[in-house]
């Protein structure tokens, strides 16, 4: 299965929509096409919903919602534009507010036109705007991208998976304690019995490990299986986060 890697990087490519609800839907009705376009994740801040909810399923608690690039503020006739509908944590979503997508000539960054890679970089665990770089400052002002609360979860997210792949990768110690062993068994009951206890050990710790990655699955069991889209739609990751995520077994050992 595939989960998140332990530090999602700023996407090389623009945001592709791969979906196309019908223009007459009210723009509440996106979310499920939103979810998948964008992984799952927030595409300001680069939080997946796993990270707001401690890797549990989260839809319908309010850790998401429909940010529009336009506010409604500025241009109402826009509100049920899916082409200007992103989908966002609350923190980006609220941190913005009403603020406008373009302030003395410099304009909010929209990652389904913009690269977020050329704009923003990660410095452990913020990810700040380069230097420079007028609309990724502002960009990063307007949605508080490195608002404490964020930097605390990209910071779990990253320390949580860093360790719990190291367990799930003990697979060499157990062979070479496999190894030991066997002659052991004829010889040496006594320490025989120590290296079986090892071993469990390390099995108990690697069971634990790939459960506590589970949690941190890059498409979560919620995922809706329909949508708005009149046409059947691939229900895929997008490609940037695809690439980025790491394959675990179903089970150890």
């Amino acid at each position: 299965m595939k989960i998140l890697p332990p530090q999602t990087l700023p996407p090389g490519k623009p945001t592709t929509r791969r979906h196309q609800p019908p223009a007459s839907s009210h723009w509440s009705s996106y979310r499920a096409c939103l979810r998948w376009d964008f992984g799952f994740t927030c595409a300001l801040c680069l939080l997946h919903e796993a990270d707001l909810f401690g890797g549990q399923p989260g839809e319908g608690l309010g850790g998401t919602t429909v940010e529009h690039t336009i506010t409604r503020s500025e241009d109402v006739s826009k509100e049920n534009d899916y082409g200007n509908c992103l989908y966002a944590c609350r923190f980006c979503n609220r941190s913005r507010s009403a603020k406008p997508a373009w302030r003395q000539g410099t304009r909010l960054l929209d990652p389904t036109r913009d690269a977020w890679s050329e704009h923003f970089w990660m410095s452990g665990d913020n990810l700040l705007p380069v230097q420079g770089n007028a609309e990724a400052e502002y960009t990063h002002e307007a949605y508080e991208i490195d608002d404490p609360r964020k930097v605390a979860r990209r910071r779990a997210r990253r320390e949580l998976l860093t360790d719990r792949l190291r367990l799930l990768r003990l697979e060499s110690e157990i062979a070479k304690l496999l190894r030991l062993a066997g002659p052991l068994r004829q010889h040496d009951v006594r320490r025989f019995g120590e290296v079986v206890q090892q071993i469990r050990v390390i099995r108990t710790d690697a069971r634990r490990a790939l459960g506590d990655l589970k949690r941190y699955s890059a498409i979560p069991v919620d995922a809706p299986q329909t949508c708005r889209c009149p046409l059947p739609r691939e229900h895929s990751l997008p490609e940037e986060l695809d690439r980025q995520t790491v394959e675990v077994p179903g089970s150890v050992w």
